[in-house]
């Protein structure tokens, strides 16, 4: 669920450019992670606490994968009391040239134990890998829907670095949401789950250990939205800075 996931419309530039496809693992991915906060965007989907989460990676062909994802959400109210969360992402490799790849796909968020309040999207990333650092570059844009009130576009940057000859990894990153809003008043109360100040920046610092099948981490993140924010039928007070910690098995 840490992929709750470059608008689908992808440039003419980029589809123009000479491509070859990028070939996947054949070979299926799993990964459980305990956090003492499951926050996506800065904001926190477990209402501040404790929460486990399953990601599983399964390769479709050379060109096409899917995530699946499943997360506790401990009756959130930003997801309306919600006890499970799910994702379904179907990924394509558009392209993979000079260190630079290049992904497009979708992702359907369902949350179980609330009503109307599932929602799709579509998404996007550009990738640069050289040496140990890779940079990324995406964004995810959910038309309009009455689960999230309106429309919902995120950009992102992202910069992930291994420190040479040693078992550690630094990542940071930060977005930007921003999107529509419907002219109703459930609509203005559904668009602040995932934009709780309108339109807001967020931000993250991260250290990874790595001790062959789990890693063990810690994860500062926060946003704009300021202190003052009022909590409402889908908001909660955990969008401040955060510092959560997590360890991730992969069998």
């Amino acid at each position: 669920m840490n992929r709750f996931l470059i608008p689908a419309a992808l440039s003419a530039a980029a589809f123009a450019a000479p491509t070859t496809v990028l070939a996947q693992s054949a070979s299926p991915s799993l990964s459980v992670e305990a956090t003492t906060d499951l926050r996506e965007r800065g904001l926190s989907w477990s209402g501040g606490k404790a929460a486990m989460s399953l990601d599983a990676t399964l390769p479709v062909s050379p060109s096409i994968s899917v995530d699946l994802g499943a997360a506790s959400l401990r009756d959130s109210a930003r997801h309306g009391g919600a006890d499970l969360g799910l994702s379904v992402a179907p990924e394509v490799s558009l392209l993979s040239t000079g260190g630079w790849t290049l992904s497009a796909g979708a992702t359907g968020h369902v949350f179980v134990g609330a009503s109307g309040l599932s929602y799709g999207e579509l998404n996007s990333t550009l990738a640069y890998a050289i040496g140990p650092a890779q940079l990324s570059f995406g964004a995810s844009f959910a038309p309009s829907q009455k689960a999230i009130g309106g429309s919902d576009l995120y950009l992102e940057g992202n910069a992930t670095v291994g420190i040479p000859g040693t078992a550690l990894t630094l990542y940071g990153g930060g977005g930007y949401s921003t999107g529509s809003t419907r002219d109703t008043a459930l609509a203005a109360e559904r668009v602040r789950r995932l934009r709780p100040d309108g339109s807001y920046w967020d931000y993250y610092l991260g250290v990874e250990h790595q001790m062959d099948r789990l890693a063990l981490g810690l994860r500062f993140t926060g946003t704009s939205i300021g202190d003052d924010l009022a909590p409402g039928r889908y908001l909660d007070r955990d969008t401040g800075t955060r510092l959560a910690a997590y360890l991730r098995f992969t069998p």
